[in-house]
């Protein structure tokens, strides 16, 4: 099959420099693999890094049948911006232009977001009678509400009735919804105003196995980023943004430092718009290590030496079922986690690691000097996280059923 599939926002393998494979990356390697050709839609704009690829539209094969086209958009400085509004709408409408001129394919596997692009695939679909599924991975237009403050939600949430209005159109039109959880599903399917049919599934965002480390790499990361071999290390690891609460990672750090706990170190690896203001607080703890960003060869190295993975939300954050948590039981951490909901769930139900209260630094603490105070039950929820992370969250598992589904989906539409 001839299969388009439609994210601007991962990081692109081959493009990026040595960057990891996320969803999107891993699900066309796979379909590659099973004997389909694959085109990538995506943009010139690197929004991990705000800048651009390519001064313009550009064509890329990464693979034998595996294209990555490259609309060019604007860009913008700040994921919260009327600009990044902009840029998705010119990205949209370069698609709208640029598909019409591409052999016609057999299915279109649209991301959310963006809500744009994922609108012109419906009607792509529409007029070329094939069918479209939209991969829900973040609840737009409900997330823009959070840019504003609580006293002003009413007002914006008037304002933003043609977004809302959008995704009903994209919802209903589209042949079937995946999602990257059951939550996002059923808000998706509550947007389309329908329950859950043979064109809907849950596959949830799965990573890859790491490589294997020599101990001695291990022990040479310690001394380069001066951690001391004994320490628990508790390990962060995305972009600096507003869905995470790093501010009180920070404050129960220097907490921890004023009580001269040396034995405990916070390792935050990445970047993005809050870096500047997150390294600016944490000056003069030595319990705070910022790598800035890191490639894949050293990303492995960074999880295999922690003792923790440190999923830190805030209480307003939608996330579900977000990345990081799998990276965490690739590598066979225990998870300290914020984020209510599924993850919450399931970390209590498989027990495979600790929740704290969003924003509340002494909840955080209290978890942090368990964990340093139990390691053989820490060990012990990270041997869990790892078996869970091979039976249900591996690449090998999530994205072969993916595939499945999305064959079946257009056989079943070849018959109507």
């Amino acid at each position: 099959m001839n299969i388009w599939v439609i994210q601007d926002g991962e990081p692109l393998p081959g493009i990026d420099g040595d960057t990891r494979e996320w969803r999107t990356a891993m699900l066309s390697k796979a379909l590659v693999a099973r004997g389909h050709q694959v085109t990538w839609w995506a943009s010139t704009f690197d929004h991990a890094r705000k800048r651009h690829r390519f001064a313009g539209p550009h064509i890329v094969d990464l693979q034998q049948g595996l294209r990555v086209r490259l609309l060019h958009g604007p860009g913008y400085r700040h994921n919260k911006s009327p600009r990044r509004l902009w840029h998705n709408r010119v990205l949209a409408r370069a698609f709208g232009r640029e598909s019409v001129t591409c052999p016609k394919p057999d299915l279109i596997f649209s991301s959310l977001p963006t809500l744009e692009l994922a609108e012109q695939a419906v009607g792509y679909g529409q007029k070329a009678r094939i069918p479209v599924l939209i991969d829900t991975r973040d609840e737009w237009p409900d997330l823009y509400l959070a840019a504003f403050p609580q006293r002003l939600r009413g007002l914006a949430r008037l304002a933003l009735i043609p977004e809302f209005r959008r995704a009903k159109r994209v919802f209903s039109a589209a042949t079937g919804i995946t999602a990257v959880s059951n939550t996002y599903l059923d808000w998706a399917l509550n947007y389309a105003g329908r329950g859950r049919g043979s064109t809907d599934g849950m596959f949830p965002l799965g990573y890859h196995h790491l490589p294997p480390i020599n101990p001695a790499d291990l022990q040479s990361s310690k001394k380069k980023y001066g951690i001391r071999s004994d320490a628990l290390i508790l390990t962060f690891v995305g972009i600096f943004g507003s869905s995470y609460d790093l501010e009180t990672v920070i404050d129960s750090a220097r907490v921890l430092h004023a009580e001269g706990d040396s034995a405990i170190r916070i390792v935050m690896v990445g970047d993005g718009d809050q870096g500047s203001r997150l390294r600016e607080m944490a000056q003069g703890l030595s319990n705070v290590i910022f790598t800035g960003w890191v490639g894949q060869s050293d990303m492995a190295p960074l999880l295999r030496m922690s003792s923790v993975g440190l999923a830190a939300y805030t209480g307003e954050a939608l996330q579900s079922l977000p990345n990081k948590p799998f990276e965490f039981m690739a590598a066979g951490l225990p998870i300290l986690s914020s984020l209510s909901g599924e993850l919450e769930v399931l970390i209590r139900d498989e027990r495979i690691g600790l929740h704290y209260r969003a924003g509340d630094k002494a909840s955080l603490i209290s978890k942090i000097r368990w964990l340093a105070a139990n390691p053989d039950a820490r060990r012990e929820m990270g041997v869990r996280a790892h078996k869970l992370f091979e039976e249900r969250f591996s690449s090998e598992i999530v994205y072969p059923r993916l595939i499945d589904h999305l064959e079946k989906t257009v056989k079943n539409y070849t018959l109507l």
